[in-house]
């Protein structure tokens, strides 16, 4: 049953998030978090502006005449976001959006050069890990790192910003570097609103008053602020689209379908909402599907326990993958401990109308008071952070539960089955398993699936138990790891020394590498043909995981990761980019990039791992690409993990290398193979990575 429609200005709308005090409207348990990308937003605001159509909400209505989103959520907080106003709003205020920790701040150029082919209205957005905003023309892209340096440079003018990191920049002392004259959305809105004739002298007084306009200089924009703004404003050519368009922003109104709270209800739960109009209504927008629609469903049967599913992933994951992975703990345990495969919405359907799947989910999940999941999460993630020991960087630990659920699953299993303390041998080993297979497996769900029935062992850790997958397999779950000493012998001697090219770089036959590999051939490799394809195989898919992989450098880095990000999380609701680091070439990739005259071995190992570090922005933004190596790295080795051997060889390369001159070929190859290598090592050893796996087929 639909009622007769509302309508809502845009302060209703934006007063459901910054003034629920006086708000009856919320959002249901089934909706998910926020998920709009910052190009999105800035779109919405241009439509908004221009007065083209949004759409309408569509709510349901309960009892007692609350009202409840179905639909809109997306547009219904980036309104808000357009409206929030830190600068004059309480703290408090930040806590009470829906779905966002981090609120990000909208601006608008008043006096835009440049703009998109398809927005009429410059809105620029700044967020937590990106304070200077992104690109105006391409607002969907990242500034580049001279950017990013630039407006780093000109924030830390403002005594404010001189002593935090820049992902601790407060939102007050921040604004869109790429930009002409920015001014905060908020402010424009409440000037014209509050009175029309005197916005001009509104704006004003309100960007004199809140905003460090001694300091504000942007890409475009050097001269004093306020008097570049005052003169525009107050200049007879002023024109009056913006006024015009921000005046007519209080006459939209948005209509808003109800429904009756009885539409919801789940057809087996009394209590709970059918997620079947929700799924429907979201095929339209950013698409809801897999473990998020899981989600919903678990979240329609138990709107009680939503918050608590919420703090179990302690920020590194996200709450559907949480509940994703509860449920196939709690089938395996309904299940005389199988192996749960990965469930998919229609199974999590029909097992959430079992009441005995239902009571032991629920009895996983717990209450405020007591939470079995909240505990084996707690542990798990203990264990991967590997703090006082290993100090693993959280970005790694979240990397690999999102890529490598079946991975962490087990890890949850083991721990739920084993409840003993654990040993520094025993960590090292749970460690040195989960990044090994995370980084080099094939197939880690076949894995986990022939490993789970020993997962109850104490000793399921060692070589005895972790081999078994591999003993009678002949598509091979995981090829072998080889030997740092072995890799970087091979590599020196075919890279270095005998200039063999990247596409022709495979062990003979002969070589230690091959007589590895052979051990794990069965007997129906016979040819010797056969054999040396099935060698080549490897060893491409071997070396393709180690030459891009930058979780190796990670690890490797780990202290000055930690040391100089320890308060990142990248765990944000908003869909933000990039990390708070820059991945830094040793030599420089523009020394090679679409450049004459250069060795093709020299081209090629610039993009290897070898070459890169993760360098801080405040430390990247002295640099640029006229240093070499040696100037780069000579007072910065421990922190880029520059160990002395290849240092011997980076600092030798002093300028640009060109095709011909073979003595600085050798040490820019060298240099990066050894440091290649180095890295390798450093995770290899470290977690005793030799003593995990026994890869040779049973002849048995």
């Amino acid at each position: 049953m639909i009622e007769k429609p509302y309508s809502y200005t845009l302060n209703d709308i934006a007063s459901w998030q910054l003034a629920q005090e006086k708000s009856n409207v919320e959002l249901p348990a089934l909706q998910r978090g926020f998920v709009w990308k910052v190009n999105q937003i800035e779109s919405l605001w241009d439509s908004l502006l221009r007065g083209f159509p949004i759409g309408s909400f569509l709510l349901s209505k309960s009892e007692d005449d609350k009202l409840f989103l179905l639909d809109g959520q997306q547009r219904a907080t980036s309104i808000a976001i357009g409206h929030y106003d830190p600068w004059q709003m309480a703290d408090s205020v930040n806590s009470k959006f829906w779905s966002l920790k981090n609120i990000p701040i909208v601006w608008i150029d008043m006096k835009p050069k440049d703009k998109t082919n398809t927005h009429k209205f410059v809105t620029r957005v700044v967020t937590q890990s990106h304070p200077w905003g992104y690109q105006r023309i391409n607002h969907n892209s990242i500034l580049s790192v001279s950017d990013r340096r630039n407006a780093l440079n000109m924030f830390r003018n403002n005594p404010g910003n001189k002593t935090v990191g820049y992902i601790q920049l407060s939102p007050l002392n921040i604004y869109p570097y790429d930009s002409d004259l920015p001014v905060p959305l908020s402010f424009l809105l409440n000037s014209i609103s509050d009175n029309d004739k005197k916005w001009k002298e509104n704006l004003i007084s309100l960007c004199v008053e809140y905003l460090p306009v001694k300091f504000i200089q942007t890409k475009h924009n050097s001269e004093d602020y306020i008097s570049q703004l005052s003169d525009y404003l107050f200049n007879e050519q002023f024109d009056n689209s913006i006024f015009n368009a921000v005046r007519n922003l209080k006459h939209i109104e948005i209509p808003g379908i109800v429904v009756r709270k009885e539409i919801l209800k789940a057809e087996d739960e009394q209590t709970g909402e059918d997620p079947t109009l929700f799924v429907r209504l979201n095929s339209s927008g950013t698409r809801i599907a897999g473990e998020e629609l899981i989600y919903s469903i678990y979240k329609a049967s138990f709107p009680e326990a939503k918050q608590l599913v919420e703090t179990i992933g302690a920020n590194f994951a996200a709450p559907s993958l949480v509940i994703s992975l509860v449920a196939r703990l709690a089938f395996s345990n309904l299940n005389e401990g199988a192996y749960p495969a990965p469930i998919n919405v229609n199974d999590f359907r029909k097992r959430i109308q079992d009441e005995k799947f239902k009571n032991c989910l629920r009895e996983l999940i717990g209450d405020e008071n007591y939470s079995p999941s909240a505990i084996i999460f707690s542990k798990a993630f203990n264990i991967l952070l590997s703090d006082n020991q290993f100090n693993i960087p959280p970005v790694l630990v979240k990397s690999i539960v999102k890529n490598s659920p079946d991975l962490f699953l087990m890890l949850l299993q083991w721990i739920n089955l084993n409840k003993m303390d654990l040993s520094a041998d025993s960590q090292k080993a749970i460690l040195g398993t989960i990044t090994s297979l995370a980084w080099f497996g094939r197939d880690n769900t076949k894995f986990v699936r022939e490993i789970w029935k020993n997962i109850h062992l104490v000793n399921f850790w060692s070589k005895e138990i972790l081999s078994t997958p591999f003993k009678y397999k002949k598509d091979f779950i995981m090829y072998p790891l080889i030997q740092p000493i072995v890799l970087r012998d091979y590599l020196i001697k075919g890279v270095v020394e005998d200039n063999i090219k990247w596409d022709n770089l495979y062990p003979t036959l002969e070589s230690p590498i091959s007589t590895q590999y052979k051990k794990i051939f069965g007997p129906e490799l016979e040819q010797e043909s056969e054999i040396t394809n099935a060698i080549r195989g490897i060893w491409d898919n071997f070396m393709n995981k180690i030459f891009w992989n930058k979780s190796f450098v990670l690890f490797a880095q780990r202290k000055y990761i930690n040391d100089s990000f320890g308060d990142f999380n990248h765990m944000e609701t908003l869909e933000d980019t990039n990390t708070p680091w820059d991945w830094d070439h040793i030599y420089p990739d523009s020394w090679v990039s679409g450049r004459w005259y250069i060795n093709q071995n020299t081209r090629h190992w610039t993009k290897a791992i070898g070459n890169f570090r993760a360098l801080s922005l405040e430390q990247n933004r002295s640099e640029n690409n006229s240093l070499s190596p040696k100037e780069r790295l000579e007072k910065v080795q421990n922190e880029s993990f520059i160990k002395q051997d290849d240092w011997e060889f980076w600092s030798k390369i002093t300028g640009r290398i060109n095709d011909g001159n073979d003595e600085m070929i050798k040490n820019h190859l060298t240099a990066i193979i050894l440091r290649l290598c180095n890295i390798y090592d450093e995770w290899y050893s470290t977690l005793s990575i030799g003593e995990l796996f026994n890869f040779e087929i049973d002849p048995a």
